[in-house]
């Protein structure tokens, strides 16, 4: 038998992803009760979903954080990799996937996949991930693997409202040490996309600019870095 291929990757998280981070809806109560106590159960596949910036990337790391011996994979940068790198993967214990579905419709990795959940579940180890939809609706073509996928643990994580996601960019704001006031966040959830993922790249856009003019974030600032 030919050796198992050494780890060709290693992906660090947040070190500020933690459950009592995360602001969320009364919907997911019971995801966070799971996540927290119960979802690393031997043999179970748990699955998280929901629309970009609802916060699965901070549950999962949250989660990696509670569970030291987690491998924690985002997907769209495991790509830069042979599909057989995932061979590394098969004696693990517990494994994070960020991003599963950018695995659908290519054939080497779909295989890879499927071999890694049949050890991985066959062998008492679990495996944690998170996509953009349900996994009937992932879009993955091979069969075997769908069915695998469908007898997850499946979660829905609900985004949270605009007052909450204006709560959490003031918050982050002041984690920056900038200081955010209510009347300019208000203006930029006003005219800037409203999902987290792209408010926080706003407000660090906006803090690199404001620290390199040696500026307060005003509005008259906020429209001139932004152009609007």
């Amino acid at each position: 038998m030919a050796p198992v291929p050494q780890l060709p990757f290693s992906f660090a998280f947040e070190s500020t992803a933690r459950f009592d981070s995360f602001r969320t809806e009364p919907d997911n109560l019971a995801l966070l009760h799971q996540l927290e106590t119960s979802a690393h159960r031997r043999g179970q596949l748990t699955w998280l979903w929901g629309e970009p910036g609802a916060g699965k990337s901070h549950l999962l790391q949250a989660f990696c954080h509670l569970h030291r011996q987690a491998i924690y994979l985002p997907v769209g940068k495991m790509l830069d990799y042979e599909p057989d790198s995932l061979a590394a993967l098969l004696d693990s214990e517990l494994l994070v996937l960020d991003d599963i579905e950018l695995l659908a419709g290519k054939p080497a990795w779909e295989e890879q996949l499927f071999a890694l959940c049949r050890q991985l579940l066959a062998t008492d180890g679990a495996l944690v991930c998170a996509a953009v939809s349900a996994p009937a609706q992932a879009g993955f073509a091979l069969a075997d693997l769908r069915s695998r996928l469908q007898l997850a643990l499946v979660y829905q994580v609900h985004a949270l409202g605009d007052d909450g996601k204006q709560t959490v960019l003031m918050e982050r704001a002041k984690a920056r040490g900038i200081e955010l006031k209510d009347e300019v966040a208000q203006f930029i959830m006003a005219r800037h996309p409203r999902n987290l993922h792209d408010l926080m790249a706003v407000l660090e856009q906006l803090d690199r600019q404001a620290l390199a003019e040696q500026r307060r974030l005003t509005i008259p600032f906020v429209k001139t870095a932004l152009g609007w």
